[in-house]
């Protein structure tokens, strides 16, 4: 269907990409990083399905679109662990400590245009969704949408600005040096961290 010349549509349409450690022999989460010290998001989208990211070129929103940001989540899917906890059902008490290596020892940037619009501990800006609370699966933070880091001014992307998420590990992943076997640098997959930069998405008419 061919475009309607000046005119643009406005809707609320969250964009995400995920990091995802999958369920491949021995490998571990750092075997899946590409930086021993960052995962980039909204970057490499290449053999991803719609499950990890709605993004369709790197980097970048398609065509002339343009976005306004007003939210940033990081949601994690529940962990995997090779040895069930002594006395408690499988993982039920080491998921939130290995979730606690996550958010309690990385930074998250939101970067627009190679200049950082907002950069905090990865504690700032809890998922808004989960699992609801009494299960053995820890959330980052209430599962409720409104319970998420709003911005207080949207930051916008403008058509064909390139635009990324860094979630930076300043002092190493946990786990790494010294090798510990139930920090967050050996945990199994299948694991998915998203981030969803929720906003608005104007558009042609089609």
């Amino acid at each position: 269907m061919a475009k309607v010349q000046g005119v643009k549509e406005k809707l609320h349409s969250p964009l995400y990409d995920a990091f995802f450690v999958k369920q491949e022999g021995s490998k571990k989460f750092t075997d899946f990083m590409t930086d021993p010290r960052v995962i980039r998001f909204f970057v490499d989208i290449q053999n991803k399905t719609r499950l990890e990211t709605n993004l369709q070129a790197s980097g970048v929103l398609p065509s002339l679109n343009t976005f306004e940001a007003r939210a940033l989540r990081v949601v994690v899917s529940n962990l995997r662990f090779e040895e069930p906890t002594a006395g408690a059902p499988r993982g039920a008490l080491n998921e939130s400590a290995i979730l606690a290596d996550l958010i309690y020892n990385s930074v998250t940037s939101l970067i627009v245009g190679e200049k950082i619009m907002i950069e905090m501990p990865t504690f700032w800006f809890p998922s808004g969704a989960g699992v609801s609370p009494g299960l053995t699966v820890s959330n980052h933070g209430e599962p409720d949408p409104t319970a998420t880091f709003r911005f207080a001014e949207p930051v916008y992307i403008e058509p064909q600005q390139a635009f990324r998420v860094e979630m930076a590990f300043p002092q190493g992943v946990p786990g790494v040096t010294p090798p510990e076997t139930e920090k967050l640098a050996h945990v199994t997959g299948p694991l998915r961290i998203w981030v969803v930069l929720d906003g608005y998405l104007t558009r042609d008419v089609q």
